[in-house]
């Protein structure tokens, strides 16, 4: 008699405990922010070979087309730029791209914006899980449990009012209005009867280091301009929120990986469409203000750094009509967007051997 009551109460216990998983996994699928186009990013990058170039960098870096960088340079690029991609995946973009290929250029296409604080600051867990996708099944759960052991005793995180969501995967990325969660649903309940998973197509293991890389850990002069520009940072004369002490911390991180690497890194800023000022009388100057800060940031640490919006000719470049919205340019003037960033970029890195 004894014996079966512990047999009910085992059998209870796996019971609620799949019900559990079963739960968790469909709040997943409907909720979790969608990893298309990371997953479509990494599966070409595992199909390309010999790069030396690569650009990292928010959905802004659209606007560039690698194919026709490289028909200018002569330089073998791949674009790495996915929505809303955080300062923190595009230092960990360049370093994939550093292990798996020998790149000597990696090139940040950004906004100035992208310094604000709360821009794009929680969707490292989706970039980790599809590259992790492309390793065997005691890879993925050795990685995810390091991720959220760390997480979970990480001051960053235990301070927040979400610490006690830190082990469920969408606490920061969820969608919530109807279609989002209706497209997820059908998506990945499709993806599941066809039996295609995250990262079938990418074509080996991204966790796999084909060639070691130097960490990017900073040293006691890194240390020291840090503390003396995020002091600096406080001063500036622009609202609070233009300025986020992390955000600089990971572009100093980006700085001194690519410096411990021996990879030239370049920064620019991209244009936006000219009305864009326009809706606030205050917005042009001080995000010249950050500009010629972010200018004097990258100059210490031997980092060429261009904002477009400083061109007066740009405008006339890229007119108003081939954007479809303030920072966006429509695919078919893609390609001469690429041939004005291209020119850009290389004015940048000639004045920088000078």
């Amino acid at each position: 008699m004894q014996r079966s009551k512990y047999v009910k109460r085992i059998i209870k216990a796996i019971l609620f405990a799949s019900l559990f998983v079963v739960f968790t996994a469909f709040f997943d699928m409907a909720f979790e922010f969608d990893e298309r186009n990371t997953e479509e990013m990494l599966t070409a990058f595992s199909e390309q070979s010999g790069l030396n170039t690569v650009f990292v960098g928010t959905s802004v870096g659209e606007m560039m087309d690698a194919k026709e960088y490289e028909k200018i340079t002569g330089e073998h690029a791949f674009n790495m730029c996915t929505p809303s991609q955080s300062l923190s995946v595009s230092l960990k973009n360049i370093r994939l791209a550093a292990s798996n290929h020998r790149i000597r250029k990696a090139i940040l296409l950004t906004s100035v914006e992208t310094v604000n604080l709360g821009q794009y600051n929680e969707i490292d867990h989706i970039y980790d899980r599809v590259v992790d996708s492309s390793s065997p099944l005691h890879v993925r759960i050795k990685n995810a449990i390091g991720r959220n052991i760390r997480k979970t005793f990480s001051k960053e995180y235990i301070n927040r009012e979400q610490s006690i969501n830190i082990w469920i995967p969408w606490e920061n990325e969820a969608v919530y209005d109807k279609d989002s969660i209706i497209n997820n649903l059908k998506t990945r309940f499709g993806r599941l009867i066809r039996l295609e998973p995250i990262g079938y197509k990418i074509a080996y293991d991204l966790n796999t280091v084909k060639y070691a890389v130097r960490s990017g850990d900073p040293g006691d002069e890194d240390n020291r301009l840090l503390e003396e520009d995020l002091s600096a940072a406080m001063q500036l004369n622009v609202p609070q929120d233009m300025v986020s002490e992390d955000k600089l911390v990971q572009l100093s991180e980006i700085c001194t990986f690519c410096r411990n690497n021996g990879i030239e890194l370049i920064v620019l800023t991209t244009p936006h469409r000219s009305d864009y000022y326009s809706r606030n009388e205050d917005l042009y100057g001080n995000e010249r203000t950050v500009s010629a800060y972010l200018k004097d940031f990258f100059a210490k640490r031997g980092v060429a750094y261009t904002d477009t919006e400083d061109d007066s000719a740009v405008h006339q470049i890229i007119p108003d009509e081939e954007f479809y919205d303030y920072e966006h340019v429509r695919d078919e003037f893609v390609s001469r967007s690429s041939e004005y960033l291209t020119g850009q970029l290389m004015e940048a890195a000639a004045g920088r051997k000078k």
